[in-house]
């Protein structure tokens, strides 16, 4: 049986380097161009930093993606074609695709090039996974985050495909690809612009200490009394404002980055007069627990979700996913969480409570 593998995600080169050196078998990564579904401003890579992401990968044995898994409109699609020829220029080992056409021009013009479905194609079943191979020759399908495990089993044992799920990261309420709360709010796809609810829709307006979270001037959240020493950039960034926590008037004594979502905002039920996450709580997925149940019904590789996320984020989880692969392969039979990577999950998503998603049941 091939050992599972890791595949990290990197949102620049240093983050590249830091999932490389801290036990990543393979790193996903995309372009500064809006044919990947986290086009944000700051983030992606370009072609020269591409190009080194490359060679650092293969130097060390491992492999180096590209998601190119935007629904491309009439007018983008020569856009996503260029980016499919850059990743084969670049040498890389694989693209993380969503689009037919984009399929269907590899199998056409680079015919050696892997494809991998991304998890934004919603390929839920052996029967569509089947589909994938036989008219595109996918080699790889990252499955939606809605599945359990009696479900992949399933899948892994009906199919010749390699089957790749989340391991680690945020987790999502909507089905991938089908997602329309955010925009409903925002006006804009989550499919072709590249990500839910964009940045550029956020505001943060502070009044005599206290700051209130819009997107699109629907409020999400609100930090009563954050530390005046920290900015409201640093506390819409990853880790939060941490401020008074034993506070009882109802309102939220931190700011979670997982909150600007629409999907994970507070709101008022009017009913009760309860304040609470109408859609989603704000946890994270953390599959340390139930690795050993994955790797044995058949899955081939685990996804660490976070292109978004800093350099730091991209090591740390690395680095704790590659411990417990290691620690399953050493030991099958006596395979068992330590509690130092409950502290270290702790340290990645502050505040945040760790969950199983869907892998245990619904």
């Amino acid at each position: 049986m091939r050992k599972v593998q890791l595949r990290a995600p990197a949102g620049n080169l240093k983050a590249v380097e830091q999932a490389l050196d801290n036990g990543a078998d393979a790193v996903y990564i995309g372009f500064t161009s809006p044919t990947n579904l986290r086009n944000f401003s700051g983030l992606n890579l370009s072609y020269d930093d591409a190009k080194q992401s490359v060679e650092m990968a293969h130097k060390q044995g491992k492999e180096l993606y590209v998601v190119i898994n935007s629904y491309p409109q009439k007018y983008e699609i020569e856009k996503a074609f260029l980016s499919i020829d850059q990743a084969v220029e670049l040498g890389v080992d694989a693209v993380i695709v969503s689009d037919i056409a984009n399929m269907e021009y590899i199998n056409k013009n680079h015919p050696q090039l892997d494809i991998h479905c991304s998890v934004q194609t919603g390929s839920a079943n052996a029967e569509i996974i089947n589909f994938w191979q036989e008219n595109f020759n996918v080699s790889c399908v990252v499955l939606p985050r809605v599945l359990n495990v009696s479900e992949i089993e399933q899948i892994a044992a009906n199919t010749s495909v390699d089957i790749e799920v989340f391991a680690m990261g945020s987790l999502c309420t909507s089905y991938p690809g089908r997602c329309n709360v955010s925009q409903y709010i925002t006006g804009e796809s989550t499919n072709t612009r590249g990500v839910c609810t964009s940045p550029k829709f956020m505001d943060f307006k502070e009044k005599e200490g206290d700051i209130t979270v819009s997107l699109n001037n629907i409020a999400l959240n609100k930090i009563k009394n954050c530390n005046p020493n920290n900015s409201i950039s640093k506390c819409s960034g990853h880790g939060g404002c941490h401020v008074l926590k034993d506070r009882k008037d109802g309102w939220d004594n931190s700011f979670i980055v997982n909150q600007r979502h629409v999907c994970k905002g507070q709101f008022i039920n009017a009913e009760l007069g309860l304040k609470g996450y109408a859609m989603h709580d704000t946890v994270i997925l953390n599959t340390l627990g139930i690795l050993s149940k994955l790797i044995e019904i058949g899955v081939g590789a685990f996804k660490i979700e976070g292109r978004q996320r800093p350099s730091v984020y991209s090591a740390k989880a690395a680095k704790l996913m590659r411990d417990a692969i290691d620690s399953y392969y050493a030991d099958p039979v006596h395979y068992k969480t330590k509690p130092v990577w409950g502290n270290e999950v702790s340290v990645m998503f502050p505040e945040m409570s760790p969950s199983t998603g869907p892998y245990l049941g619904r």
